[in-house]
Formats: structure tokens, C-alpha cells, sequence
């Protein structure tokens, strides 16, 4: 998909039959790296309830970063998530894929 175009984005399959799919530190990680993304660009945040979930989250911490968010918060943000990809859509600036999500990029 081209910045700007009218494609229609394309839906990735979960990889939900790879092991590494269920490992919770893998997916903080990612989320985490996912997050200050999100954080510093905030262009999502009137697109469904998870981004302000997780800039709420991220205001309310001791840093004003996501390295302030409990880890265990950050599954209210995923909570918030259907899987509808307007983020997808609205050209998010994340420079990756991020693994296993119908947002991946490669």
C-alpha cells in the first residue's frame, strides 16, 4: 500500500499455530515497542478506544511514558482492539509489520 493511495489494505493471517504466538514476554516486548511508537504520533487516537486507553495509560505513568505503564496494563489497551485495522488504513506510521497482527506490514 502506497502512502495517500485508495487501495484497499490487505488482512494478514494471524500466526496463531506458532508457538511463539502465545509467549507473553515476546508479546510485551513487541507491545511495548508497538506503544512509544503510538505514544510519540498519537494519529490513531479518535480511531477506536484502545489508543486512548493507551495514552490515558501512558499520562497517567510516573514517566509520561511507556516505560511507566505496568505491563499488566497494557493488556487493557490490547482488550480494546477488534481487529478492525483503521489504524491499518490510516497509513500508521510504525516502520515494520508488527508480527503476528492482522496490522503486519511485510
Amino acid at each position: 500500500m502506497r502512502e495517500g493511495s485508495l487501495e484497499a489494505p490487505t488482512r494478514h493471517r494471524l500466526d496463531w499455530q506458532n508457538p511463539e504466538f502465545y509467549d507473553q514476554a515476546k508479546a510485551e516486548k513487541e507491545l511495548g515497542r508497538v506503544f512509544d511508537i503510538c505514544h510519540g504520533c498519537r494519529r490513531c487516537v479518535n480511531l477506536c478506544t484502545a489508543f486512548p486507553t493507551l495514552f490515558d495509560l501512558v499520562d497517567a505513568s510516573a514517566t509520561m511514558e511507556v516505560d511507566g505503564v505496568a505491563k499488566q496494563d497494557y493488556w487493557k489497551v490490547v482488550d480494546q482492539c477488534y481487529l478492525c485495522d483503521m489504524c491499518y488504513m490510516t497509513k500508521c506510521p510504525t516502520c515494520r509489520r508488527i508480527p503476528g497482527t492482522s496490522t503486519s506490514r511485510t
